[in-house]
């Protein structure tokens, strides 16, 4: 075992020997252990004195032997063992002369374990005048020098004083004096005592270590540089650390080359190499052309808050950019930009901001607007300023925060011309993202205030007329619609890409205005010349031609283009064949009628058209006097769908159809059916109408009255005139008044269970749906569904009762909501709202099969809206990707990424380049997450997920450096307070 080295003579009293040392007894070997100890053979002492141990020594002869074999364990290094000897020879002798030794030597344990503050504590319950000189000498430099260690300076410099007279601590005690005058930055008296210690020696050895940094940090690099060479030989440890000052120094001095040989030994040597050696390397580097080392080398110095970093992150932009690379010279130039140490610097980072700024760079959300407004205002003399004044236009519309650009530009008292194109566009795309957010009166606001900018580009202002027609269109409000498409049609040129859109929407803001004439005109236009309009489209014009016709009687002509839109699209057939059907019907061709209904319903068997299809197919029975096929019809379609307005309308047409068969017990049986299952529905109170003449002409007016009261809510015999007026008046006060519901919520008040509360309820409901009140919506919606489950207001009241428990985050009762609702939904839209519902709750509760079988269902349909249909889309895909069908998923979501202003096209793009990126293609994710975060997408939590999927990708990559730069400047500039993305940012910074 290595001995450990001994700073001073020990203190021991040596037993004098009485027995010869060559003595075979017990005294022998007490004496040859105690020499050997003496001459500090210490394995020879332990020796001798553990074989004494053996041969029944006595106390005398034990107590000796114990208390020189726990000295020996001590100088030998091996302090554990010592420690227990000792601990035990003071418990064993207690009133040994040795006990102050032991203590001491306890202490001494400590000390050379580096337990200074226990060592310290030690030595001070040792009474120093107890000691003998050398051993006081011992006790007060290790005191002194556990002191030193502990920071406390001036208890140590005491301390060290008072050894400086003595032979063998004076050396010592200087240079740790020197060495406490340099810790406190006196480098004067530092160099005084250094220069005076004997360098042959420990610690003195050292003086030239410290003297030399002393040299260096006070700029005396040629008197540095000589010294760290002659140091730097003399301790190995210190070697790498002088090749470092003499690198540094001869870099100060001019002479780049020897400095770079020096600091590139001293990186290789040294696991965590000091900031300005790196940046001297990294910089040097660069210079040469050696961009990825620089890059490299200089990466951790921009750790540094100082001048020194800011001007780190300087060069790594300019590599970055002198390599085409961006992206990554923006996030380092930006914070070079940030950091205000040096003005000059910050100058010629922003101005290389700029530079990459033009040439395309992104930065996870970092204004070019802010930035560049920031540096006019702290240099507005700068000779950038031109060019950073060109610059901030352009930056407008290349920054992702539109919303900022547009306070930025209301800002500017006189705006230029170039200003105020920016702003028009800056409204217009607003506008866009305003109207795919469903924000109608904002967009509408947008798109009028970029048309009034009509004479910057008038191109553009004629675009706008295109979207306010769409605003309009949305609000209802069709005469205001037609107008704006018909002003774009007018001012646009021929060949404008849009024309057939616009033309195509032009026919549906006529056609709610039931112009039908003037609708089916456009929409001719567009199946005559559809341009890049798709086949969907084409198709449903088709359809909206038949529709026209069939308002105007012409029948024959409606099922023409009924024919049209199938053969165009039929996936999406069942309206089309359906419709041609009711013309079949029309034209009293009730046998041909049939044969399509029936084609329609074993084509489209989950058409939301089934339960209609079933009504007609046994009107046309009845009309054919096939009554009894009429009455197998009707007892399926109640059977099939007996809660829908067409089941209950089935019921009350059966029950007419048995009367008309003379089936009379069976008709009343049927109405009183009607009245039972479905009090208070509009059926019920026709079946009540009907059953009252029946049994009127029976002369069994007081049993229909008993039947009528045995049901609850059943339809009362005569409705309260004040009732109806009530009713009628809050009604009114709500279509003519802004949808006012204070006379509506008086009226539920005062008539609970009155004739109109389904109705108020209706209108209570969807008022605070529009006033985005879900609390509301969901009380009168379930008022609507517990009082009257069998009302036509029903229907809708399960629609917003479902979407309100789902806003609320009530999955399951979503789900079972919007489950009733589809078994039924009368109406293609509230079938459609079902399906919908029933996907969502599905997307979210993990019930992946559910969700691609709801929007096999919705997409097959025509009832779908546009506006919805990305979104049955993209869960499609989500659901087939969790079910491990990642290929289908991947070409839906291809698809869908096309348009990333849409926010399932930008989720869409996200999960594209997450999945490539799982699945090992990560040069497929990237590009796709390129993608994404270059679309200035304004959809910024999915564009924050972008970025942070590129910083895994360069991590993984094994480019550091990028990958925790996009994460910072995510951190710094991300708008959004989703804690789940500061979250995944924190996660891999650590």
């Amino acid at each position: 075992m290595k001995r450990m080295t001994i700073l001073s003579a020990m203190a021991a009293t040596v037993v004098g020997m009485t027995a010869q040392v060559n003595a075979p007894e017990i005294d022998g070997y007490l004496s040859r252990g105690t020499l050997m100890y003496r001459d500090q053979n210490y394995q020879g002492a332990i020796d001798q004195l553990t074989q004494l141990k053996r041969m029944s020594p006595d106390s005398h002869q034990a107590e000796e032997a114990d208390f020189y074999i726990a000295l020996s364990r001590l100088y030998r290094g091996e302090l554990s063992e010592a420690r227990q000897l000792l601990e035990a020879f003071i418990g064993d002798y207690p009133s040994s002369s040795h006990m102050l030794t032991a203590l001491m030597s306890i202490a001494d344990c400590d000390f050379y374990e580096s337990e200074y503050e226990q060592a310290l504590a030690r030595y001070n319950e040792i009474p120093e005048s107890a000691l003998d000189l050398a051993a006081a000498e011992d006790y007060r430099y290790r005191k002194a020098y556990s002191l030193m260690k502990l920071d406390e300076w001036d208890a140590a410099m005491n301390q060290f004083a008072s050894l400086r007279s003595t032979k063998r601590y004076s050396n010592a005690a200087r240079f740790y004096q020197g060495y406490i005058y340099y810790a406190q930055g006196d480098y004067d008296k530092a160099k005084e005592l250094l220069s005076s210690v004997n360098t042959s020696t420990a610690p003195g050895n050292r003086a030239d270590y410290y003297l030399t940094q002393i040299a260096f940090t006070e700029g005396d690099y040629d008197k540095a540089l000589s010294m760290a060479r002659k140091a730097m030989n003399t301790v190995a440890e210190f070697t790498p650390e002088m090749q470092r000052i003499a690198g540094e120094s001869l870099y100060n001095l001019g002479d780049e080359a020897e400095a770079v040989t020096y600091l590139e030994k001293y990186v290789a040597a040294t696991n965590d190499p000091k900031p300005s050696a790196l940046y001297i390397l990294g910089v040097s580097q660069y210079k040469s052309g050696d961009l990825d080392e620089a890059v490299s080398t200089l990466g951790p110095v921009t750790a540094c808050d100082d001048a020194m970093g800011q001007s780190a992150y300087l060069y790594i932009g300019q590599a970055y950019l002198k390599q085409g690379n961006v992206n990554s010279a923006l996030l380092a130039l930006e914070k070079a930009y940030r950091m205000d140490y040096d003005k000059k610097v910050q100058e010629t980072a922003f101005y290389n901001y700029a530079v990459a700024k033009m040439e395309g760079g992104r930065t996870p959300f970092g204004s070019s607007v802010t930035m560049f407004e920031d540096f006019l205002r702290r240099y507005p003399d700068s000779r950038y300023a031109p060019s950073v004044q060109e610059y901030l236009v352009t930056g407008y519309m290349t920054d992702n925060n539109y919303e900022k650009a547009l306070a930025s530009i209301e800002r500017i008292k006189r705006p230029s011309s170039a200003i105020l194109t920016a702003k028009q566009r800056v409204l217009y795309i607003l506008g866009s993202r305003d109207l795919a957010a469903g924000n109608v009166s904002q967009a509408l606001k947008r798109f009028q205030g970029a048309k009034a900018l009509s004479s910057q580009n008038k191109a553009m202002a004629t675009e706008c007329d295109l979207w306010i027609g769409d605003c309009y269109y949305r609000q209802g409000k069709y005469t205001e619609a037609s107008k704006a498409y018909s002003d774009y049609l007018r001012y646009s040129g021929a060949n404008s890409s849009n024309r057939m859109l616009a033309t195509y929407d032009l026919g549906y803001s006529r056609f709610g205005e039931k112009r039908y004439s003037e609708a089916r005109q456009n929409f001719e236009k567009v199946v005559k010349q559809p341009g890049n309009l798709g086949q969907d489209i084409v198709a449903d014009s088709y359809n909206r031609i038949g529709d026209c016709h069939y308002y105007a009687s012409a029948f024959s002509e409606a099922a023409a283009n009924y024919d049209k839109a199938y053969s165009l699209n039929p996936e999406a057939g069942d309206y089309a064949l359906f419709q041609k059907a009711m013309m079949r019907g029309l034209a009293r061709d009730y046998k041909g009628k049939l044969e399509i209904i029936d084609d329609m319903m074993s084509r489209y068997p989950t058409s939301g058209l089934m339960p209609s299809a079933l009504l007609e197919k046994a009107e046309s029975y009845v009309a054919l006097n096939r009554a009894d096929d009429a009455v197998k019809v009707y007892r399926d379609l109640v059977k099939r769908y007996p809660t829908t307005s067409q089941g209950r309308n089935g019921y009350l047409q059966l029950a007419i159809t048995l009367m008309s068969q003379g089936n009379r017990r069976q008709a009343i049986d049927t109405y009183k059916e009607v009245i039972s299952s479905y009090p208070t529905s509009e059926e019920a109170r026709v079946a009540s109408d009907d059953l009252k003449r029946i049994y009127a002409d029976d002369g069994n007016l007081d049993d229909y009255a008993k039947f009528i009261a045995s049901v609850p809510n059943a339809p009362k015999l005569e409705a309260a005139e004040m009732d109806e007026l009530t009713f009628r008046a809050a009604e009114k006060a709500y279509l003519n008044d802004n949808a006012a519901t204070s006379k509506l919520r008086d009226y539920v008040s005062r008539y609970p269970g009155g004739q109109y509360e389904p109705q108020a309820l209706s209108y209570l409901a969807t008022a605070a749906v529009n006033a985005g009140n879900e609390a509301d919506a969901l009380q009168y919606a379930t008022m609507i569904t517990e009082r009257y489950p069998d009302s036509e207001a029903a229907e809708d009241a399960l629609a917003i009762k479902g979407e309100a428990e789902y806003a609320a985050g009530n999955g399951e009762q979503a789900l079972a909501t919007f489950r009733k609702l589809e078994s039924r939904a009368s109406a293609s839209r509230n079938i459609h709202a079902a399906r919908l519902g029933i996907m969502r709750v599905s997307r979210d509760l993990g019930k992946y099969d559910d969700v691609v079988d709801m929007a096999d269902r919705m997409l097959a349909s025509t009832a779908i809206p546009s506006t919805q249909k990305n979104e049955v889309r993209y869960s499609r895909a989500y659901a087939l990707a969790q079910l491990g069908k990642g290929d289908e998923a991947v070409k839906e979501w291809q698809q869908l990424a096309e348009d990333m202003d849409d926010l399932y096209g930008a989720k869409s793009a996200y999960y594209l380049a997450q999945y490539h990126f799982d699945n090992g293609a990560e040069k497929k994710a990237r590009t796709e997450v390129e993608r994404l975060v270059d679309s200035n997408t304004p959809h910024q939590y999915w564009l924050a997920r972008g970025f942070i999927l590129l910083s895994d990708i360069y991590r993984k990559q094994g480019n550091q450096f990028e990958a925790d730069e996009y994460l910072k400047s995510l951190k710094e500039n991300y708008p959004g307070e989703e804690s789940d993305i500061f979250m995944m940012i924190d996660q891999r910074l650590k």
